[in-house]
């Protein structure tokens, strides 16, 4: 009879041990999940080199009417490192054929049928100047940009974008972003 109750009680040491630990790696919580603040964007490049790039993000809204009689909506955001001599610029254009909503929450994938910066499209359309991978523009070949959270004066989003430039050099970019209204 008391080898039973050993027997048990270690059975059930065990399982309580077991639940312990894997509940404990559930409470822990994301390492180093950095909290932006408005108007800042943390980006992550990979291509031929791997490079962290930060700075100042604000965004702009407008709405145009093509020649066609077609109303857009239209958000800029506009990405700088705010040095002196910058490293790097990018800008990120979404624009939608405007019906009774804005441009809003979701996944807004790259255009690939943009022919010019100035015909009217619905989806992105993207540029980034990096000075670490020389002086020829890039341009975003796909992926997209996700908005979390969207007002007036703030846009909280990701971006996942490949982008290359004239040479044919690919560059991936990643990151979180927080912009505010210019």
């Amino acid at each position: 009879m008391p080898h039973i109750f050993i027997k048990s009680l270690k059975v059930g040491l065990w399982v309580v041990l077991t639940l312990i630990f894997t509940s404990s790696s559930s409470i822990e919580e994301k390492p180093d999940k950095k909290i932006l603040a408005a108007g800042s964007y943390m980006l992550n490049i990979a291509g031929e080199r791997q490079l962290k790039l930060e700075g100042i993000i604000n965004f702009e809204t407008t709405k145009k009417c093509s020649p066609k009689g077609k109303e857009y909506a239209i958000i800029k955001l506009i990405l700088n490192d705010n040095q002196e001599l910058p490293g790097h610029s990018l800008e990120f254009i979404l624009s939608k054929q405007y019906q009774s909503m804005n441009i809003g929450h979701g996944r807004h994938e790259i255009s690939e049928n943009i022919e010019g910066f100035l015909n009217y499209f619905d989806g992105v359309f993207a540029f980034a100047n990096i000075n670490q991978f020389g002086e020829l523009p890039f341009f975003a070949k796909n992926g997209a940009i996700t908005i979390d959270d969207i007002n007036d004066r703030i846009i909280k989003g990701s971006i996942n974008v490949v982008f290359e430039n004239p040479n044919d050099k690919i560059v991936g970019l990643n990151g979180e972003f927080s912009a505010f209204r210019k």
